[in-house]
């Protein structure tokens, strides 16, 4: 037993040592090395355009939050505040004159025209008041030029150093107004951007907004231009409205599973179909007759019968019969089973054996529960019989 143990134990040492072994010879060849892997934009910057230039601004200690939607323009902030818009839209005209009085009262609002080529413009476009519209021949004028943004250099705070900042060669604008602005930017003899005081506020309008999106705010100096646009009040904060409505449901649910979308669909259509579909011939309509009793009767008796349950057929006529013959015969009550069908036999007239069977005794096939069926039914009308 001695031995046994110890040739178990050597073998249990040496699977442990191969097992060492191996993966210490595994680990030899592997090599440690760091990898980057692209995961793409989170879905919060894909959500939200101007992420990148409200962290911006937040690293600068500069007050500032980004929307969705249109409920800052209905609750507009306090007048040393900036909003920065993309694309107004339509707006009410009760909308636009506190807009306006919002601005005159010392806010400051930076807001992106149009895209001309998208349609005519909509019925109540703020800039349009101000007599600031896009440039609808933007699109004839560069149809054969290639270059897609054109560089503009700008003057803010240092003259030998101004800011590059690039816009798009489609977008411009264009004034009605008599008065000069207060700032203007042309790049590619084109109206870029328009600056005009209103009241103690300013309104600025662009052309283009693509240089403060996500895409692009950190190509040339755009994220410095940036800052400039806000012109932030002492004590102020600046709102990013990012879109101008949130989409409908359908869109959302298409955009992040178009597929499940399909397989519902064609789900949905095939259970349609299935309810419509019919399997076999259509069945007549059954008439509401009332059926004969003596057919009910008898396919009750047939059931009982069927399944061995005669007792529940012929029980209530045994307690029936004997109820009876107590009723007429008063000194019958204190016998017992078999002394009381002995003697209504006597009475009746009645083979006693036959009678015995008849009210105690179960029947064994059709015939039998056939004669003494008829039996209790003699019993019964000598009973009544005076």
């Amino acid at each position: 037993m001695t031995s046994e143990r110890r040739v178990l134990r050597l073998v249990v040492s040496g699977l442990i040592l191969i097992l060492v072994a191996l993966i210490a010879a595994v680990l030899s060849q592997l090599e440690r090395r760091t990898l980057e892997i692209e995961i793409g934009p989170s879905e919060e910057t894909v959500r939200n355009p101007l992420l990148a230039a409200e962290r911006f601004l937040a690293r600068l200690a500069i007050p500032v939050s980004s929307e969705s939607g249109r409920e800052r323009l209905r609750h507009l902030p306090p007048t040393t505040d900036t909003l920065v818009v993309r694309h107004t839209g339509a707006l009410a005209p009760e909308r636009r004159r506190a807009l306006d009085q919002w601005m005159r009262d010392g806010g400051r609002l930076v807001v992106t025209a149009s895209d001309p080529n998208a349609g005519p413009a909509e019925e109540g476009d703020l800039i349009a008041g101000y007599g600031v519209r896009p440039n609808a021949e933007n699109a004839d004028r560069n149809a054969a030029d290639d270059r897609t943004e054109v560089l503009a250099e700008i003057q803010v705070g240092d003259p030998e150093r101004p800011l590059r900042v690039a816009f798009s060669t489609e977008r411009s604008l264009l004034t009605m107004r008599e008065q000069e602005p207060e700032t203007a930017i042309i790049a590619g003899d084109r109206l870029r951007l328009v600056r005009l005081s209103v009241g103690d506020g300013s309104l600025t309008v662009l052309a283009d907004d693509r240089f403060m999106t996500n895409a692009a705010i950190g190509e040339h100096d755009h994220a410095l231009f940036m800052t400039y646009l806000v012109d932030l009040a002492p004590g102020g904060s600046v709102w990013l409205l990012y879109d101008r409505k949130m989409p409908w449901i359908g869109a959302l649910v298409w955009s992040a599973a178009p597929y499940a979308v399909i397989s519902g669909a064609l789900c949905l259509l095939a259970w349609t179909w299935s309810a419509g579909a019919r399997l076999g011939p259509l069945q007549p309509v059954p008439t509401r007759d009332r059926r004969d009793l003596l057919e009910h009767l008898d396919a009750s008796g047939d059931f009982h019968w069927r399944h061995g349950q005669a007792d529940h057929l012929i029980k209530p006529t045994r307690r029936r019969v004997l109820e009876r013959w107590r009723r007429r015969r008063p000194d019958l009550g204190g016998l017992d089973n078999a002394a009381l069908a002995h003697a209504i036999a006597v009475i009746a007239d009645e083979d006693p054996d036959a009678v015995v069977r008849a009210l105690h005794v179960h029947a064994e096939d059709a015939d039998a529960f056939v004669r003494q069926s008829a039996l209790l039914q003699r019993l019964w009308s000598k009973a009544s019989s005076r």
